[in-house]
């Protein structure tokens, strides 16, 4: 098996563990089992738990990102790129509901020394987000607003609603990640969008 699958069985492993015991209580006994692998194979690949969690923050937030600079080379108008970004975040959440789990999580509980790299992982997505926002401004799409201000508001608006659904427990999840990118496309395009765009 080549290092990077080998990798991405361990990360695998690690988000399933991670999703039903949570990071600290977590061993890497428990993931190298759920991995198959001897437990000195993990620390072939990564120094510790830490590490893991943080390969598995790492590998998402890029490919949003590529997501983010595909949509950006696609030619589709600003708000059918909203559009696909919510798409793309509620189908995550819905179809990876195990990835989606340790990333909300953890998100609210990092550890020592795991802030500041989550933080930065955040920056990288909103900063793609203000990008589109200034792209919509330059190109008539957009109405004039702080595109500083308005990513990392939209950034929270979205998040929220799989916190939402995290804190309780599945009872509203329901049709809401079905209905979310359409009812939050709507929400956010209208306070976006100059006067005379529809």
């Amino acid at each position: 098996m080549a290092r990077n699958d080998k990798d991405e069985l361990i990360r695998q492993a690690a988000i399933r563990v991670f999703a039903h015991e949570g990071f600290h209580r977590a061993r890497m006994e428990t993931i190298a089992h759920e991995a198959g692998v001897a437990v000195g194979t993990i620390y072939n690949y990564f120094e510790s738990k830490r590490d893991v969690l943080l390969a598995v923050f790492e590998v998402e937030f890029e490919e949003q990102i590529s997501f983010f600079e595909g949509l950006r080379k696609s030619g589709l108008s600003i708000p059918e790129q909203i559009a696909q970004i919510l798409q793309g975040h509620f189908s995550l959440l819905r179809e990876r509901t195990e990835l989606a789990q340790v990333l909300l999580q953890e998100r609210f509980n990092p550890g020592e020394g795991f802030k500041e790299k989550l933080s930065n992982f955040h920056r990288k997505v909103v900063e793609r987000i203000e990008a589109l926002i200034q792209e919509g401004i330059d190109q008539g799409w957009v109405r004039s607003c702080d595109p500083r201000i308005i990513a990392p508001a939209l950034f929270a608006v979205v998040q929220s609603i799989g916190s939402w659904e995290m804190i309780h427990s599945g009872t509203v999840v329901g049709g809401l990640f079905q209905t979310a990118p359409t009812e939050l496309a709507d929400f956010i395009w209208n306070g976006l969008k100059k006067g005379d765009k529809r």
